[in-house]
């Protein structure tokens, strides 16, 4: 016979209490811009593959002479991007005995609204390893980002970057330009603005009077990254490899496609069999680079800086 102050921790009374959920959280789902930053259409229905056209520009007009026939007549050049969609999906079963047993409501909308989730963020993973296509890549491996290189890199998508002459040039990258970056790496830039010191005036830009750093500082924590007139936006899915480096992208939005197939297919379906019921999130997509000279990846270090 068991003997001794009988308290709620006790083995065998701790069995019979009923144990109450009063608020549970979600994992906060990473921010997934990317394929709200790139041109997208929607495939027709019936349509297996879409291709988008891309004009070159015509050679510049020539000087005449009077009486002279023009006898150079130029040709229309174009180029093919073929996106073929392919389809994506994830799929989750909830017991009825655990609905019954959680005896929580939420339980269906929570799972649905977590497969949602999981197909975006496979969506943005797509646009995102499109970065690495830019054949423009700058800082590079183990170097810091800074406003520096954030201007050099506006500097050179607003260039004429022809790839040979005037044949199949996209010519300067249409505005705006917009960045999807590491959060690190945004981290870096506000750090390169706002350099620290005891003395605010003392500054590389110093705060105070409505300066540059002391609007960074303000609207660090508020989302608003804007900088050369790019406006920036956290890529949640923009992983760091082994070596502390991140790869993001400032690019104009036509460099990039996206073809969806349609909306997603959200599906729930009753196992009977099973027990159970399945949530489902379906669709179709495929991503691709338009235009090289349009974007420019930015590949640079992201350790931590806590």
């Amino acid at each position: 016979m068991a003997t001794g102050l009988s308290v709620s921790s006790t083995s065998n009374m701790s069995s019979g209490q009923r144990v109450f959920v009063a608020q549970a959280i979600m994992a906060n789902e990473p921010a997934a811009p990317g394929p709200d930053l790139i041109e997208s259409e929607r495939i027709p229905q019936g349509t297996k593959q879409w291709d988008i056209l891309s004009w070159a520009r015509f050679a510049n007009a020539s000087a005449l002479t009077e009486g002279a026939d023009l006898t150079v007549s130029q040709q229309l050049v174009s180029s093919s991007l073929s996106l073929t969609p392919s389809e994506f999906g994830i799929l989750a079963q909830v017991s009825w005995r655990l609905q019954r047993r959680q005896g929580d409501a939420s339980v269906a909308g929570a799972t649905g609204r977590m497969v949602g989730a999981a197909l975006r963020r496979r969506q943005d993973s797509d646009v995102i390893d499109l970065f690495d296509g830019f054949s423009k890549s700058l800082p590079g491996a183990g170097v810091v980002l800074t406003s520096g290189i954030v201007r050099g890199t506006y500097a050179y998508l607003r260039t004429d970057n022809a790839v040979d002459g005037v044949t199949g040039s996209f010519g300067p990258a249409p505005l705006p330009l917009v960045g999807d970056l590491h959060v690190e790496q945004f981290s870096d830039i506000v750090g390169d603005l706002t350099p620290a010191g005891s003395d605010p005036y003392s500054m590389t830009y110093p705060v105070g009077g409505g300066s540059m750093a002391e609007e960074v500082l303000k609207q660090w924590w508020m989302g608003k990254h804007r900088l050369y007139g790019i406006q920036f936006f956290e890529g949640g899915n923009i992983s760091r490899d082994s070596s502390g480096d991140s790869k993001g992208a400032i690019f104009a939005r036509q460099a990039l496609y996206m073809v969806v197939g349609d909306n997603a297919d959200i599906t729930e379906e009753k196992d009977n069999s099973l027990r159970a019921t399945e949530y489902g999130a379906f669709q179709e997509w495929a991503t691709g680079e338009r235009a090289d000279t349009w974007g420019a990846e930015i590949y640079s270090a992201t350790d931590s800086t806590t």
